[in-house]
Parts: C-alpha cells; sequence; structure tokens
C-alpha cells in the first residue's frame, strides 16, 4: 500500500454515513420494527437490511472487471484525473441513534493513473456532490459527511501515580 503524504490542513479521509432510506414509506415502516427488535437484543432483521444496503452500495464503489464503478467516474469528472488508486471501504456506522451504511474514501491514498497524490483535489464542495448521489441513489433521509484531519497529537498534562 503506498500512502501518499498530504499537505497540512487537507482531510486524510471522508465518510458517508447514509440515512436511513426514506422511501417506499413500506420499507421505512420495516426498518423501524427492526430497529425497535434490536434494542431488544434481536438483531437480525436489521443485519440483513443493513448487509442488504451495504451490498448495494459495493456496487457503486467496487469497479468490476468489465467498468469502473460509478464512485471512481465521479470522482474522476468532479477533479478531472484519470483515477488510479481509489482506496474505498464499505461497511456499517453509527449515526444519529441509529445504524447506517458508511463509504469512506481515504483521501491521503487516492492517486492518479501515474501514481501521483490527487485526494487534495477532492475539496468539501465535491463532497456535497457526492452526497447528494449518494442520497438519490439510496433514497436516504439524509447523508452525513465526516472530514478527518491530520492533527498534532494533544499532549495533556497528567501525574500518573
Amino acid at each position: 500500500m503506498n500512502v501518499v503524504p498530504v499537505r497540512d490542513n487537507l482531510p486524510k479521509d471522508v465518510t458517508f454515513f447514509i440515512g436511513p432510506v426514506g422511501s417506499p414509506p413500506e420499507f421505512k415502516d420495516i426498518y423501524q420494527k427492526a430497529v425497535e427488535q434490536y434494542d431488544v437484543g434481536n438483531t437480525v432483521a436489521l443485519d440483513e437490511i443493513l448487509e442488504f444496503q451495504i451490498k448495494s452500495l459495493r456496487e457503486i464503489v467496487e469497479d468490476s472487471d468489465a467498468k469502473p464503478s460509478p464512485l471512481r467516474k465521479l470522482i474522476g469528472s468532479l477533479i478531472n484525473r484519470e483515477i488510479g488508486i481509489l482506496p474505498a471501504f464499505v461497511s456499517k456506522g453509527y449515526m444519529r441513534r441509529t445504524w447506517t451504511p458508511i463509504v469512506t474514501i481515504h483521501l491521503d491514498q487516492l492517486t492518479e493513473v501515474d501514481g501521483s497524490p490527487i485526494g487534495h483535489l477532492l475539496t468539501k464542495r465535491y463532497g456535497e456532490v457526492i452526497a447528494a448521489k449518494l442520497g438519490l441513489t439510496f433514497k436516504a433521509e439524509w447523508i452525513y459527511t465526516s472530514w478527518a484531519f491530520f492533527d498534532a497529537p494533544t499532549e495533556i498534562d497528567r501525574k500518573f501515580e
């Protein structure tokens, strides 16, 4: 894995939390019942819903043998570059008191075909475009975008006995 150094004040990665599907209403009811079951210890229904959503999200994020992924094409068109490495991770996360599918793009590892670092070109404005596309695709109620930055460690003056 080739980690590309980034300049100060640039994000390390961006994560999109895809809020519960808002449409059709019948699905929202099924989702709400699954959350209620999860709260009392029965995780099966919510796990199945999340697995289906994660599988669908992987189809948007991961390339196939035949063609590049929709996410690769979208980012490439936004930053006007041909993407070489698109390090994206699909999973689930917890936001707004509910489990949601998430996708994280590791900007410090995003490169052009020749290996040049291009993660710094993916601005917050472009992140809003990606979030909007994900929201429309999943008919989500909300998308929460989290940008992680490199920071110097914070020193805490503590005395241990």
